[in-house]
């Protein structure tokens, strides 16, 4: 899964100032199960979710919770979390199910997303998209043209489950990029790492690859050294 470094074992003598930054070389990858993660390749639904109107794919709506948020809250109970956890997992769904369909229509291929984090929090942001030749898409003409497609109009339809504020046009692009850049990224990411990842007494990176036509997620054991939430030295 991610290339980790170990925070607990670090060293050094002068209290008054923070330790020297790891290099990339310190960094061990660790495959999934040591992680916690799931066996790859991760697979993903587009599958309408029971009690959702699976004529209606205009209905649904990104995940703009993670699926874990709310969890270590002391005064739920148990049937309280399992129901919140059924709900953002279904969220989770609707998101795959109304933007993988376009972006398919679209031309893209593949997603490549990175990683990282540690301590407290862990980060993911899309890197690209590409068609099936593997060439890059240009991130604002697909945005574009799944405004085109009325995907931000189907995002609206749902008030419940996504907010929205934008009246012009470019405000309509900046959600939708928002969306297929960064909300839906978190989602793979979370089912890639099987749950919360970035929190411990260490840091890490990496990226992984999205198969939008088979809906796999899998890691990238040869990613590059890309972070934007934690220092590497050169």
């Amino acid at each position: 899964m991610p290339f980790i470094y170990d925070e607990s074992e670090r060293e050094w003598h002068d209290e008054d100032s923070d330790p020297p930054d790891p290099r990339a070389s310190d960094f061990v990858y660790l495959p999934a199960p040591e992680f916690g993660g799931q066996q790859e390749p991760v697979p993903f639904s587009l599958l309408t979710p029971a009690g959702e109107t699976a004529a209606a794919p205009a209905d649904a709506a990104p995940a703009m919770w993670s699926i874990f948020y709310g969890l270590f809250s002391r005064r739920r109970s148990s049937a309280q979390i399992s129901r919140e956890i059924l709900d953002n997992q279904q969220r989770q769904q609707l998101l795959f199910g109304l933007l993988v369909p376009p972006l398919r229509a679209a031309g893209v291929k593949r997603a490549y997303c990175r990683y990282d984090g540690g301590h407290d929090e862990g980060f993911s942001w899309l890197d690209h998209y590409e068609n099936e030749a593997g060439d890059r898409l240009d991130l604002d003409a697909l945005v574009a043209r799944l405004l085109d497609m009325g995907v931000h109009d189907q995002l609206r339809r749902v008030k419940s489950r996504f907010r929205s504020a934008a009246t012009f046009k470019h405000q309509k692009l900046a959600e939708l990029r928002a969306v297929i850049s960064d909300e839906v990224v978190e989602e793979w990411a979370m089912l890639l790492f099987g749950g919360g990842y970035g929190t411990g007494e260490y840091c890490m990176y990496g990226a992984f690859w999205v198969d939008l036509e088979a809906c796999t997620i899998i890691d990238d054991r040869k990613a590059d050294p890309i972070v934007q939430n934690i220092t590497i030295a050169k």
